[in-house]
């Protein structure tokens, strides 16, 4: 199974299959959740652990916060779990002028990318873990700018992003143009 690649909506296959003894400690993993509607993310801290920002009880809920809990409660019912290829996670965020001016309009986002100059480092697995332990208990959930996504992609790069809520925008964009 860890040859399949997810495809992201762009063309960039930056999200990679993988089995349970596939994840490697410090990785970003994620689940598809409600049968892809959305997907939830966390870091994996070995021996069977992860942290993610989520209800205890379920991803949403009135207790949202960064916590501790198993590979196996993280999965819930998932089917499978992947891992983000953060090479082409880079190379897909990487903004250059095409992706400002597009045959729709200005892409804000990317133009805001481009002016504050994003800039992306990979943190080791050790540091990526101490990153995330380093927000446990924080309980300043947002959907659209402090997600689970977010937080996983900051542990790893310390740029907070969400592909998730980008996609959104530029969906609602598209609608609001035609």
């Amino acid at each position: 199974m860890s040859d399949l690649i997810l495809h992201h909506e762009n063309g960039n296959n930056i999200k990679r299959v993988v089995r349970d003894d596939e994840i490697m400690f410090g990785d970003v993993v994620g689940v598809h959740r409600m049968r892809g509607l959305y997907d939830h993310y966390g870091i994996y801290t070995g021996n069977g652990g992860m942290i993610h920002y989520a209800d205890p009880s379920g991803d949403f809920g009135t207790n949202i916060v960064v916590h501790r809990t198993t590979l196996d409660a993280f999965k819930e019912d998932s089917e499978y779990l992947f891992v983000i290829d953060f090479d082409k996670f880079i190379q897909k965020n990487k903004v250059n002028i095409f992706d400002i001016i597009t045959p729709l309009g200005i892409n804000v986002g990317n133009l805001f990318k481009l002016l504050l100059g994003t800039q992306y480092h990979i943190y080791s697995p050790e540091e990526t873990v101490k990153r995330a332990e380093s927000r446990l208990g924080e309980r300043d959930y947002n959907i659209a700018t402090n997600n689970c996504e977010h937080f996983a992609i900051w542990c790893k790069t310390g740029v907070s992003e969400s592909t998730q809520v980008e996609n959104f925008l530029q969906k609602i964009r598209e609608i609001r143009i035609r």
